[in-house]
C-alpha cells in the first residue's frame, strides 16, 4: 500500500516537474522570440538613424556655406602698407565688405617680391574667410625669378576674379635732352653705357620694362636696381638717374608738379589719367608692352557657392560708378570679369612673364 502510494506521488511528481519544465521552455521560447523581435527591429532602425544622421551632417557645410559670412574676412596684401596697391586694396575691402555685412580687415604683409603674403594665403583654410589681392609680380614674374617662390598661383589658389592693370611708363628727368620716346632711343644709342635707369629690384615690373627698351635700343641702357620706389624717383629728380619705368598711379603727381617728364605709356592705349602722354604701341612699337595686373584670390577649395558669391560682389563694386572713377584715378583700367577670365590670364601671362624674364637675364636665385 505505502509503495503504490509511492509510485503513484512519484509519478505526480514527474507530472508536475515536466510541466514546470514546459512552462519554462515556453518563457524561454517566448522571450527568445521577445529579443530576436527587439533586435530584428533595432536593426532594421540602425540604418534609417544612420542615414538621418549623416543627412544632418551633410547639411552642415550646406548651411555653413548659405550663412557665409558669419564673421569679418581677412584680406591680404603681399605688400607694405602705403604702396601704390595699398589704397586699391582698402577700397575693395570696404566696398565688398558693406555688400557682405562683414568688415573686411587689410592685413599688409610685404616680404620677398610678394611671395610671404601669398604663401600665408596658400596655407590659410579655404572657407571663404581669408582671401588676397596680387599682382602680376607674384602670380607670374616671380615663378621665373624665384628657384621656390612656396605656392602655385594656379594649384594653391581658387580664382575669384580680375581687378584691372596699370602700365609701366617711360619717365625722365628734367634734364634729360630728349622729349619724345625716338629721340630717348637715339640718345641712350649715342651713349651707350652712359644712360642708367633705377628700378625697385631685380625681376620689378620696372626692370623688365626697362629690360626690353634696352634691346630695342641696342642694350644701351645701364641698369641700377633699388630697394624700393622711393629712393628711385628721388635720385631721378636729383639728376643723378636719367630714367625709370613706374606704373602709372606713381608718376601723376610728378608729372603735374612738373619735377619728371614721361615720354611714352607701355600698353595698347593711353592712360586716361595720362591723355597727354601717348603709348607705345601708337608710337610703332607693339613690342613695349608691360603692365601690373591685380587680381582677387582665394585658398583652393572654396566652396563653388562662396567664390559665386564673391566674385559677383568684386564685380558689383568694379560696376560702380563711383568705385570706378575712383579705381581709375589710380591711373587702373579695370577688368572685371568671371573666375575663368582670370585663369586664363594666368595660362597665358606665365609663360609670358617667363620669356620676358630670360630675354632680360634677371635672377633672383
Amino acid at each position: 500500500m505505502f509503495g503504490a502510494a509511492r509510485t503513484a506521488a512519484s509519478h505526480r511528481h514527474h507530472v508536475s516537474d515536466a510541466r514546470q519544465d514546459g512552462a519554462r521552455r515556453n518563457r524561454t521560447c517566448r522571450i527568445s522570440e521577445s529579443n530576436h523581435t527587439m533586435t530584428s527591429a533595432i536593426a532594421s532602425t540602425l540604418p534609417r538613424l544612420l542615414i538621418a544622421s549623416l543627412a544632418v551632417l551633410a547639411t552642415v557645410p550646406a548651411q555653413a556655406q548659405k550663412d557665409w559670412p558669419t564673421r569679418p574676412i581677412t584680406m591680404i596684401l603681399p605688400a607694405g602698407a602705403g604702396g601704390s596697391s595699398d589704397p586699391l586694396t582698402r577700397l575693395l575691402a570696404d566696398e565688398m565688405g558693406k555688400r557682405l555685412g562683414q568688415p573686411i580687415v587689410v592685413q599688409n604683409r610685404p616680404g620677398a617680391a610678394g611671395n610671404l603674403g601669398m604663401v600665408q594665403a596658400a596655407r590659410a583654410p579655404a572657407d571663404g574667410y581669408t582671401l588676397v589681392i596680387s599682382w602680376t609680380g607674384p602670380l607670374a614674374t616671380n615663378l621665373a625669378l624665384y628657384k621656390d617662390v612656396g605656392h602655385d598661383p594656379q594649384k594653391d589658389f581658387a580664382p575669384i576674379g580680375r581687378i584691372g592693370c596699370t602700365p609701366n611708363v617711360l619717365a625722365v628727368s628734367r634734364s634729360m635732352p630728349a622729349n619724345t620716346l625716338k629721340e630717348f632711343m637715339d640718345y641712350s644709342r649715342q651713349n651707350t653705357g652712359k644712360v642708367s635707369y633705377g628700378t625697385t629690384g631685380v625681376g620689378s615690373s620696372w626692370h623688365i620694362a626697362g629690360e626690353m627698351l634696352s634691346r630695342q635700343s641696342g642694350n644701351s641702357l645701364t641698369h641700377i636696381p633699388y630697394t624700393g620706389p622711393s629712393p628711385a624717383m628721388t635720385d631721378l629728380m636729383g639728376g643723378r638717374l636719367q630714367a625709370i619705368f613706374p606704373v602709372v598711379p606713381m608718376t601723376v603727381p610728378y608729372v603735374r608738379s612738373g619735377d619728371m617728364k614721361v615720354l611714352a605709356v607701355f600698353s595698347q592705349r593711353r592712360s586716361a589719367v595720362l591723355p597727354e602722354v601717348p603709348s607705345t604701341t601708337e608710337l610703332g612699337h607693339p613690342e613695349l608692352v608691360s603692365d601690373t595686373c591685380f587680381a582677387l584670390l582665394a585658398p583652393a577649395g572654396v566652396p563653388e557657392p562662396i567664390v559665386a558669391r564673391l566674385n559677383g560682389t568684386l564685380n558689383d563694386v568694379l560696376a560702380n560708378p563711383a568705385s570706378k572713377k575712383t579705381i581709375e584715378a589710380m591711373g587702373i583700367d579695370v577688368q572685371s570679369g568671371a573666375p575663368k577670365a582670370l585663369s586664363d590670364y594666368l595660362a597665358t601671362e606665365i609663360p609670358r612673364q617667363a620669356s620676358l624674364v630670360k630675354a632680360s637675364g634677371a635672377t633672383a636665385q
